[in-house]
């Protein structure tokens, strides 16, 4: 069979409005892990991504002609992925559409209900993919497949049962890197760390229940490890093929397992990588220690990214990220001392944060040695408790405008997409305006961002970034 992966176009400045110039453009790792596990089943598969993608995608249509597109959609992409479809169809009608991702995992009547979409695939999509090519071939019976949502000839809709996870994530391949243009790839600014910059997943899932994620939704709150050598494998191909000297580790959460750490880096150490290659990856306050830091330093880590989200315990308990502001105080200070830089995210807006709070949580985040940081809003995701919490409230309306739910909405032309009971949409939109500008202007990140920007020896590269950043903040549409 033809198999069409998509990522669907996505106009960045309804998400990241006046700071979409600053944004990143990173290869849609889902579709081309997918893209790896159907090639290497036997069937012929292509990849079009339109944020990088010059080719015109109908003439690829036109002469590839896929028995199936199958299209990734979150929240933010809903609308352009059902007006997608809806082309598609109209150039091959016989063609079967299949859309997954973290959106239509939860909520899969949002994209079946047009008519141009057949079936939503339901979390993790590899084997529930290959299984529906089969269907196609008359090899299986679509009520057997499970983790797929679609209508039936009465169009009523049917829900199959859930598929399990796959249980040893060492057996898939490699990211099928070679059906994107990857030069035409971009890091933000801020999370720079090589010149060739390549993304490296080592693990899936999570095992913990922050009210805000929807992570469980794909992942069942489960936590799935590569092994090392596995990790490895992939890292020499891309300094081999791709001459990489930075990578991105996607995990959630890379320092959940202490072991599997000191492993990976020993093994940067050993193969001579923590000379040519920074990385960068994302964890919690209560999963570092001094002994882990020193060696993720000398290992080549250069950024660590901590989702701090607030400033009030209070908040920290009711959101469940089961941390407190002592712990992340020691966090950022032993990052610090071990020599890697550290980011900080925030997040105004929680439920039951008052407008004290959030200058507590603005305040705290400017005390903390962070080298970077970013104040987003409270976002009720379909699949988390903050959107549960936001339908009890009466802030998600029937026909709901998935445009607005963007955690930069105080750059955007949109209200705030949460508000608690008591604010408002102007205050909070102020008050990411004001956290983050406040941040930029620290001599600590002036001096900071000039010492980053010159390791690079982009000048160009930093007066850019300063001019659209004070034009963010400061002018208005």
């Amino acid at each position: 069979m033809n198999l069409l992966l998509v990522n669907p176009p996505y106009q960045i400045e309804k998400y990241y409005g006046r700071v979409a110039r600053l944004g990143f453009n990173f290869p849609p790792m889902a579709i081309l892990c997918l893209a790896a596990y159907i090639r290497d089943k036997g069937h012929e598969v292509k990849a079009y991504d339109f944020q990088a993608n010059e080719e015109d995608f109908f003439s690829l249509l036109d002469d590839f002609k896929p028995d199936m597109v199958g299209i990734t959609c979150h929240t933010a992409l809903v609308y352009s992925t059902i007006d997608l479809s809806k082309k598609i169809k109209q150039v091959l009608g016989a063609c079967r559409i299949i859309v997954g991702g973290s959106h239509p995992s939860v909520r899969p009547q949002d994209l079946l209900d047009d008519g141009s979409v057949d079936i939503v695939v339901r979390g993790e999509g590899e084997l529930t993919l290959l299984e529906i090519l089969e269907y196609l071939e008359g090899k299986k019976n679509l009520p057997d497949i499970l983790g797929i949502t679609y209508r039936d000839e009465l169009g009523v809709l049917i829900s199959n049962g859930d598929r399990p996870l796959i249980k040893d994530i060492n057996t898939l391949p490699m990211p099928a890197l070679d059906l994107l243009p990857h030069e035409r790839y971009r890091a933000s600014p801020d999370m720079r760390v090589g010149k060739k910059v390549m993304m490296l997943s080592t693990a899936r899932g999570c095992p913990y229940r922050c009210t805000f994620c929807a992570m469980k939704e794909s992942f069942s709150q489960t936590y799935r490890s590569r092994s090392v050598e596995n990790i490895f494998k992939e890292i020499d191909f891309y300094v081999r093929n791709y001459s990489a000297d930075g990578l991105f580790i996607v995990d959630e959460l890379f320092t959940a397992n202490k072991k599997r750490v000191l492993e990976f880096c020993n093994l940067m150490i050993e193969k001579g990588y923590s000379k040519s290659i920074s990385w960068w990856a994302q964890t919690r306050a209560d999963c570092v220690d001094e002994e882990m830091l020193k060696i993720m330093c000398q290992a080549g880590c250069r950024m660590l990214s901590f989702g701090i989200e607030s400033g009030v315990d209070r908040l920290l308990k009711s959101i469940r990220k089961n941390v407190t502001i002592k712990q992340v105080k020691n966090a950022v200070k032993m990052v610090n001392k071990a020599g890697i830089d550290a980011r900080g995210s925030f997040i105004l807006g929680l439920p039951g944060e008052t407008f004290s709070d959030s200058i507590r949580t603005i305040i705290f985040g400017l005390s903390l040695p962070l080298q970077r940081l970013k104040f987003g809003l409270a976002t009720p995701f379909p699949g988390t408790e903050l959107w549960d919490i936001a339908v009890r409230e009466g802030k998600i309306k029937e026909n709901e405008d998935w445009d607005r739910f963007s955690l930069m909405a105080g750059y955007t032309k949109y209200e705030a997409p949460y508000v608690p009971q008591g604010r408002t949409s102007k205050q909070l939109r102020t008050l990411q305006l004001i956290g983050n500008f406040l941040f930029f202007i620290k001599p600590g990140t002036v001096i900071s961002v000039i010492r980053y920007y010159a390791s690079f020896g982009d000048f160009k590269g930093l007066l850019f970034s300063f001019k659209e950043f004070l034009k963010a903040t400061f002018l208005r549409k």
